[in-house]
């Protein structure tokens, strides 16, 4: 097992320093976040089905997109009776509003614009598209159930990154191996990638994040265990593949920031394999600062980690599927 790093890397280095600190001088103190345990709080009549995705809207609301009642089935063709997306108090973590029913096969993907707008992806549907915050639809993008890859299809698109103008990226994704660029208003623009390991390839680029205080990408290309860093224009600028034959080495299933440029990584070798799956949290140089789960006594545990979302407050929120939860982790310093 490797050394949890906010707690014996941090401090070993504190320690090291300390003879050299004036007393005017306070060293930071080591992160560390800790599971809100009861949270989300429910109705008895909502279960959270498989919870593909998960973001935190502008006025720091939980926004919830999942599977009630289906597994992931590219193949379904019954849309889901029950509401799929779920709107919940940060604090209390009551249901504030729910919309979705009869609108979705398989839900995956979900961010949220400037303007509050929600931008969903179903796998199943095969489409992308724009709602109001209260469900209200602006556009779809692609043909339902028809996979393809040209300008006007996808096959099993997996999320979006929303450029302050409007326009937006889409990776496209288990199936195609590529990330498009459209306008604000839905429009193709441009591509890039190919299925492979090279720079520039993907095989299943799965995530999606708009630097912060940046025109970069960051793409989290999945199955090859690796971020790659593109500017606007799709050109590859570096990658980052983790610690090398560590326990936190794994498949890169979502990523997200923080307003100081911190990167959050949701990590999981397989399902339920409790060891290999976790949060990571890189500085901006992207070094490794923290870890979170991967079996350290006292963490949380996590099984099926599938998408992140960091709010302005510093709470981490984790979407995973097998288990059907929303875990909220809260920022402590002990």
């Amino acid at each position: 097992m490797i050394p949890r790093l906010p707690r014996i890397v941090l401090l070993t280095g504190l320690a090291l320093l300390a003879p050299l600190l004036t007393p005017c001088q306070k060293a930071t103190p080591p992160t560390h976040y800790e599971q809100v345990k009861d949270w989300p709080k429910l109705p008895a009549n909502i279960q959270l089905g498989e919870v593909a995705g998960v973001a935190v809207d502008r006025n720091g609301h939980v926004l919830i997109f999942h599977r009630p009642g289906r597994g992931f089935d590219p193949k379904a063709t019954t849309k889901l009776t029950e509401p799929t997306v779920l709107e919940i108090d940060p604090i209390s973590g009551k249901l504030l509003n729910s919309w979705g029913a009869n609108m979705f096969l398989v839900p995956h993907g979900i961010s949220v614009d400037a303007q509050n707008n929600i931008f969903l992806t179903d796998v199943g549907l095969q489409q992308v598209f724009k709602f109001t915050h209260d469900g209200k639809l602006i556009f779809a993008l692609g043909e339902p159930t028809v996979g393809a890859w040209d300008a006007t299809h996808f096959n099993q698109p997996t999320d979006i990154a929303i450029r302050p103008d409007g326009s937006f990226y889409v990776s496209d994704g288990y199936i195609n191996s590529r990330v498009a660029l459209f306008d604000r208003n839905g429009k193709w623009l441009k591509e890039w990638g190919s299925k492979g390991a090279g720079e520039g390839q993907f095989s299943n680029p799965h995530g999606l994040l708009l630097i912060p205080h940046s025109t970069d990408v960051l793409v989290a290309d999945r199955e090859n265990s690796r971020l790659q860093l593109f500017d606007r224009d799709g050109h590859f600028k570096r990658q980052w593949t983790g610690v090398k034959d560590a326990q936190t080495t794994g498949r890169i299933f979502a990523v997200d920031a923080d307003r100081e440029g911190n990167l959050y990584l949701g990590i999981r070798r397989a399902d339920y394999d409790h060891e290999h799956t976790g949060i990571l949290k890189l500085d901006p140089n992207w070094n490794i600062i923290a870890t979170i789960g991967f079996n350290h006594p006292g963490d949380p545990v996590f099984d099926a980690v599938h998408d992140i979302a960091v709010a302005p407050d510093g709470s981490i929120y984790i979407a995973e599927t097998r288990t059907k939860r929303v875990v909220k982790l809260r920022l402590v310093n002990p």
